[in-house]
């Protein structure tokens, strides 16, 4: 399925109503089924009774068949409700689609936190976690695999190749609208639990211990005796039981056998418990995994990127052992272990049997076919996921384009928008092209523009070097790496002052500049916490700095004074400015960027408005 509309949210409007319809017709449904089902269940303890206390047959016979419409109705009822449930999930992704879109996106769940850590150079100065963040307004994915990888690709900046990859799979699947949704409603059925009687959307449960219990070693697959003893004394000791039985013989004969039994039982008692927890407490979520799986087999892919995460699940050609195929051998081996959780059967059928031993014996063959692969198959499910966010991106965004990345260019913007703002209220910038080993200072007043220009500028080049379309007419970007310098906190706990902490930022990316790798900086209001005449000798140090390592970047500041540059800068820094309009006593501000130094500040006028009669002149 395709969407052709150019109106992204009306497309989502129209899917939430259509599944939601869907799904109240389903839900009026299972309430009929339910209802067949209590009369037939009803009917069949009526013919039962009648059979076993009557004189006819006939009740028998009836008991029977209804017992057959039961069974059946049971199952009819199982697929209308699962069905329901899909299509609820259908409507919420529709739902939360267009909250994307409208700027709506700061009340989804999952924000992303603790995906990167608080020592992540720029994470906290971007957004790009959190409440309102660039994570919050890309993610689709649900699994620990999804989110992890979405937000490696935000915080780490991938390769030219890589990227170019990216960005013919994310053109290419931004238009499979109908293969996103689906994965998304397959994998928010991870994440899905029941709570008085209310479906709530969680955490997905992590797979990781199953994991591990796959790449372990096997313990009873290198024990051909156990095994053999496993097959061999069941059949000892039911011939036991029919011998003392039929034949009058010594109750040795099974009770001996079945000792031994009971004695290789406690023997591997932990081994077996161990594969029963690993398997029993992922089963379900391991199952929709392969609902996943199933789903990217079923793509037909025309980019590298696409076709070789494809290619990861059906590597060895042979359909019988495809990722999807697998799981499903995996769901009927573990329904054999299903016997445990019935207390009454389980300790009779064990100990004659040995069920645990077979049990874990198939598990581990199973484990021991698919190996290291599972870990992989997991790792395409987190790709496919990152990669469905930031196609959704560009399927959303109508000002959305890929950038242009190179080896060795300027930077250059047309119509530079930030990502997190919504289109109705998003004011674009163009940029002028300006080359490693040259800055743009910018200066305004307070509330002008200046931070969020900084912060449309790197979060777009967040986007372009994870693969992702951009907000801007067009973008051309040389290799960097970013450094920033925009929100400080301090800290407290640790004694860290504002302004230290602010010092240590700065010290950080002048040491990034001494790399082979050209870095972009993005600092905002430079040394604000300390006098003007400290401020403007060490922001001045900084970019001559900066820039004789032939970083590239932009700088902002109210100070005016650092307008005033050294001769040496003068040639390598261009000037720009936000500014407010005021007009009847109110001040508005259009958030333009315009050549050349501010000329005014609004600090006063600021105070003024909230009540405080300061005067304008000194």
């Amino acid at each position: 399925m395709t969407s052709s509309s150019s109106d992204p949210a009306a497309v989502y409007r129209a899917g939430q109503k259509r599944h939601l319809d869907v799904a109240e017709t389903l839900a009026a449904r299972s309430r009929l089924l339910g209802n067949f089902r209590g009369l037939s269940f009803s009917a069949l303890l009526v013919s039962l009774g009648y059979f076993l206390f009557g004189s006819s047959s006939v009740g028998g016979w009836l008991a029977l068949a209804l017992g057959v419409v039961f069974l059946l109705l049971v199952a009819r009822h199982g697929r209308v409700i699962d069905a329901e449930d899909h299509a609820r999930r259908l409507s919420l992704v529709n739902e939360r689609a267009e909250a994307r879109i409208d700027g709506r996106f700061a009340g989804l769940p999952d924000l992303g936190l603790g995906l990167v850590g608080p020592e992540h150079p720029y994470a906290g100065d971007l957004d790009l976690f959190g409440s309102g963040s660039l994570f919050q307004r890309l993610s689709v994915a649900h699994t620990h695999f999804g989110k992890g990888t979405l937000a490696d690709w935000l915080a780490h900046f991938a390769s030219l190749t890589e990227i170019a990859e990216r960005q013919a799979a994310v053109r290419e699947l931004a238009s499979a609208l109908g293969f996103r949704q689906e994965f998304e409603a397959q994998a928010m059925a991870l994440s899905e639990r029941r709570r008085e009687g209310k479906t709530e959307i969680q955490s997905s449960p992590d797979p990781e211990s199953f994991l591990r219990w796959i790449e372990a070693p096997a313990e009873l697959a290198g024990k051909p005796l156990v095994l053999a003893l496993a097959w061999l004394l069941p059949v000892l000791t039911f011939g036991g039981i029919a011998a003392h039985w039929f034949a009058n013989q010594s109750p040795l004969y099974w009770v001996a056998p079945l000792l031994v039994g009971l004695a290789v039982l406690a023997r591997y008692q932990k081994t077996c418990t161990d594969t029963f927890n690993a398997v029993s407490t992922t089963e379900g979520a391991f199952l929709r995994y392969g609902d996943l799986l199933a789903l990217i087999e079923g793509l037909e892919p025309n980019s590298p990127w696409l076709v070789a995460r494809r290619a990861t699940l059906t590597a060895s050609n042979r359909p019988e052992v495809s990722a999807s195929r697998t799981m499903r051998r995996f769901r009927n081996l573990v329904s054999w272990y299903d016997l445990r959780h019935n207390g009454m059967v389980y300790p009779f059928v064990d100990g004659l049997l040995l069920w645990d031993i077979h049990c874990s014996a198939a598990l581990e063959r199973w484990k021991r076919d698919v190996g290291p692969r599972a870990r992989a198959w997991f790792a395409v499910i987190g790709e496919l996921e990152a990669l469905s966010s930031l196609a959704g991106f560009l399927h959303d965004e109508p000002d959305a384009v890929f950038p242009t990345l190179t080896d060795d260019s300027s930077l250059e913007a047309k119509a530079l928008g930030h990502p997190l703002i919504a289109r109705s209220k998003r004011i674009t910038n163009d940029l002028d092209a300006f080359a490693p080993g040259q800055a743009l200072l910018v200066t305004g007043s307070n509330m002008s523009g200046k931070s969020t220009f900084l912060r449309a500028l790197g979060i777009n080049t967040v986007l372009a070097f994870s693969g992702a379309p951009v907000i801007a007419a067009s973008l051309t970007l040389p290799r960097c790496v970013l450094g920033t310098s925009i929100r400080i906190s301090d800290s407290l706990l640790s004694g860290t002052s504002h302004f230290f902490a602010e010092v240590k930022k700065l010290a950080h990316v002048v040491q990034l500049s001494k790399g082979e790798t050209p870095v972009l900086f993005l600092m905002d209001e430079v040394l604000h916490g300390t006098n003007s005449r400290e401020r403007q000798l060490g922001a001045r140090w900084v970019l001559a700095e900066l820039l004789r390592d032939s970083a590239f970047g932009i700088l902002t500041t109210h100070d005016e004074g650092l307008c005033e540059l050294p001769p040496e800068l003068m040639p390598r820094v261009r000037q720009h400015h936000f500014r407010e309009n005021v007009a009847d006593g109110e001040m508005t501000f259009d958030y333009c960027l315009r050549q050349g130094p501010v000329t005014s500040g609004n600090a006063l006028r600021l105070m003024r408005q909230v009540g405080l009669d300061v005067p304008l002149e000194g």
